[in-house]
């Protein structure tokens, strides 16, 4: 086609057919069409919902942490007589804890994941370090409550190189028998 009107093609097999645009559309693009369409509302209901649970978290870890501050405020205030310099320490952590408590009650679950990818543009080194001592800490405190729970006490064996050794009558040691 020459001059100033422009034409879709359509491809069928190695010849180009031009697309009338009177013509229906073919179903299977607008089942595609329904599906994506379908897929992007689920999409979207599926983080809704998965901020308002990261929003309930948030308010759990918010009182936690306060919790955790209030604490350490006390054995601060107990130590501040003994030991004035890990007290103030004590004291300089409650008070951190307590900025986050409060910065994780000020801002809802969009904010906080918003303010993360700003860090991690602008210093994304900083961020990996953050983000690894972060996933080091979660890893110990999951393996700590995991082995309170599996852990029942049971009969260990109580030797020098750890490992079960007969006692008893007829128990011989490595060179007694023999």
């Amino acid at each position: 086609m020459t001059g100033s009107t422009t034409s879709t093609f359509r491809e069928y097999g190695t010849e180009q057919t031009p697309v009338d645009a009177a013509e229906p559309a073919h179903p299977l693009v607008e089942v595609g069409q329904q599906a994506a369409d379908s897929a992007g509302h689920l999409a979207g209901r599926a983080a809704d919902i998965g901020l308002t649970q990261a929003d309930r978290g948030r308010t759990m870890a918010a009182d936690g942490l306060q919790n955790v501050a209030n604490s350490i405020r006390r054995v601060s205030l107990d130590m501040s007589t003994d030991q004035p310099a890990i007290a103030n320490v004590a004291d300089a952590a409650a008070e951190q804890a307590e900025r986050v408590a409060t910065y994780l009650r000020q801002n809802d679950a969009r904010q906080i994941v918003s303010n993360v990818e700003q860090v991690a543009r602008r210093q994304p080194l900083l961020f990996l370090g953050g983000a690894l001592v972060v996933g080091v800490a979660l890893s110990r405190f999951i393996k700590a409550a995991t082995s309170d729970e599996t852990n029942a006490p049971a009969a260990q064996p109580s030797t020098s190189a750890g490992l079960y050794q007969p006692t008893g009558p007829g128990a011989a040691g490595p060179h007694e028998g023999i």
